[in-house]
């Protein structure tokens, strides 16, 4: 099916910044909705090959780069900056906006369904983005993980560190403390980004895009550690709509799940508080399951729930 592909630049919410974004639109008027929101150090072109899937199957489908990522960070200076202070809010903000502009400028009827869906840090993004008040019709989880005991000491070596070093500076202990045991799992195979996923190709063009390869400043890391926690803290479960069907998906040898533990707890969470939760937890497969070899497995899951 023939599909279009334009770019679109929304206003973010911090009020300096352009959201710049893609939108697939089917040939045919669409079904619904589908948004997708990346991950930490990567961008929204990676996520190609499932938004042409989505706009294929009659979806007008859509997502941006975040703050400080790809084509929304103004220059190579801004990547992995998101803001001096409270950037969790921005990035869950955003994603409302985003959608908000989108629906604006190509409107559906109204029983035409907005399905949200994001992948590791874009899970904690979108989780506080539906507590905060965005209301989709279907929720896609993917890549997630439970909660982090470390996170309140985190949160006071980031802080800490933030006072004498600023905002804007990268600490590579910060950056060991948070991912160094990612790879221990998978050290025998001699590449340090083993833990994303079994292909080897597509490692290798992760670790060849500058896109991919930034690092995380010290006000970011508070970032991604506050959405963590207050994504897994008891008022997370309540602020969700209960009747809103919840599909989480990860690799069962994901560490940012802690292989599978993790993504069972927030299951086991949601469904204690009377959600409705679908869990796909695919065996071998590891952080990015849209890029790995289980990617076709996944889209199928994903489809049978957009379906259900």
């Amino acid at each position: 099916m023939p599909i279009t592909i334009l770019e679109k630049k929304v206003p973010s919410s911090d009020g300096i910044h352009e959201l710049w974004g893609k939108v697939y639109l089917p040939e045919n008027p669409p079904r619904g909705y589908v948004h997708v929101v990346h991950g930490m150090t990567e961008h929204i072109r990676r996520y190609d090959d499932i938004l042409r899937a989505f706009a294929e199957a009659g979806y007008l489908a859509f997502g941006y780069d975040h703050l400080g990522h790809g084509y929304t960070a103004r220059d190579e200076g801004e990547l992995g900056f998101i803001a001096k202070k409270g950037g969790w809010k921005y990035l869950a903000h955003d994603v409302g906006v985003y959608a908000a502009a989108v629906r604006k400028e190509y409107p559906l009827p109204e029983n035409a369904p907005y399905i949200l869906m994001g992948h590791s840090m874009g899970s904690f993004i979108v989780r506080m983005a539906v507590a905060r008040g965005l209301r989709p019709a279907k929720l896609i989880v993917m890549g997630t993980g439970g909660k982090n005991p470390a996170a309140p000491i985190g949160l006071a070596v980031i802080r800490c560190l933030k006072l004498f070093r600023g905002a804007r500076a990268y600490s590579p202990m910060v950056d060991k403390l948070a991912f160094g045991s990612y790879n221990k799992h998978f050290r025998d195979e001699g590449d340090p980004r083993s833990w994303l996923t079994r292909d080897e190709a597509h490692r290798a063009k992760y670790a060849s895009d500058p896109y991919c390869t930034f690092h995380f400043s010290l006000s970011a890391m508070d970032d991604l550690v506050a959405l963590n926690k207050r994504a897994n803290a008891r008022a997370w479960f309540r602020a969700i709509p209960c009747d809103l069907p919840i599909l989480l998906v990860s690799g069962d040898e994901d560490p940012v799940g802690a292989y599978g533990r993790g993504v069972k707890e927030v299951a086991r969470k949601l469904e204690k508080t009377g959600h409705t939760v679908t869990l796909r937890l695919y065996p071998g497969a590891r952080h990015e399951i849209l890029n790995d070899t289980c990617a076709d497995e996944v889209k199928a899951d994903i489809f049978a729930f957009l379906d259900a």
